[in-house]
């Protein structure tokens, strides 16, 4: 077997293959046990939410988490906590779309609430934040950690502060400005756990797995990745509705 490694996975295209709601499939679970049982440490590395994401992290035996993109970090089954954005950055964010009559909602720390402004629309596509808050103004809003914006493309352009945070753009769900560096958190959990960052690996597929991809010592790319995944990739392996997981795991000697 080969040394001790620190095996982070992105969920969504990675994990899961491109069903609606996501499938994982059984190679990846036989592949997922002997990474356990030979002693490797694994854990998930996703831009969702820890609320959202613990459901999945439980029912696939994962006891720990890098959530929020980086900002949240989960380990033996206990959130450690959850790092909000930058909050003078999202009130220019939130500001400014007002300012361009373009609909945005916040979600806040770990809980399923969307806060929106009175009588605005309500940008939650996902559907996944259960409870909405109707507040005068984003001021006194605290711990905010994504911010959705329903922008067409035209008006994503203009926006100019949500480069100082980052942010995803997606056709269904519009543009969600959010932490995009994974390893912020992956570091923590492999410093918390003793272990070495030359031992780390990340599988990934898209563009919030970039950074992750980028400073891990070793990264796999899905066959189903973005093409800027795949060309910063130390291996690109089989799709993930492939049997992709299964087959980097065993070629690289760690299953």
């Amino acid at each position: 077997m080969s040394e001790r490694k620190f095996v982070f996975f992105d969920i969504d295209g990675t994990l899961t293959n491109q069903e609606l709601g996501g499938i994982v499939l059984p190679s990846t679970k036989i592949a997922l046990q002997k990474l356990r049982e030979n002693g490797h440490f694994i854990a998930l590395a996703t831009g969702r939410a820890h609320f959202y994401a613990k459901s999945f992290k439980d029912e696939h035996g994962f006891e720990h988490m890098v959530s929020d993109g980086g900002n949240g970090l989960t380990m033996d089954n206990q959130l450690l906590g959850i790092e909000p954005l930058d909050h003078d950055k999202a009130l220019r964010v939130i500001d400014e779309c007002i300012a361009k009559n373009i609909p945005v909602s916040v979600g806040c720390g770990d809980r399923p609430v969307t806060y929106v402004l009175e009588n605005a629309e309500l940008v939650d596509k996902l559907g996944i934040r259960k409870e909405i808050i109707r507040v005068s103004n984003f001021n006194d809003v605290k711990d905010i950690c994504k911010i959705f914006i329903d922008a067409t493309k035209e008006q994503e352009k203009e926006l100019k502060s949500i480069h100082e945070i980052g942010y995803l753009s997606h056709p269904d769900l519009g543009v969600i400005v959010e932490p995009l560096d994974k390893f912020k958190g992956i570091r923590k959990m492999v410093a918390l756990q003793g272990g070495n960052l030359a031992d780390v690996v990340v599988f990934g597929d898209a563009e919030n797995d970039i950074s992750m991809m980028k400073q891990a010592a070793i990264s796999i790319a899905m066959g189903n990745a973005i093409d800027e995944v795949k060309a910063i990739a130390t291996f690109v392996t089989k799709r993930n509705d492939d049997d992709g997981i299964y087959y980097a795991c065993e070629k690289f000697g760690w299953i």
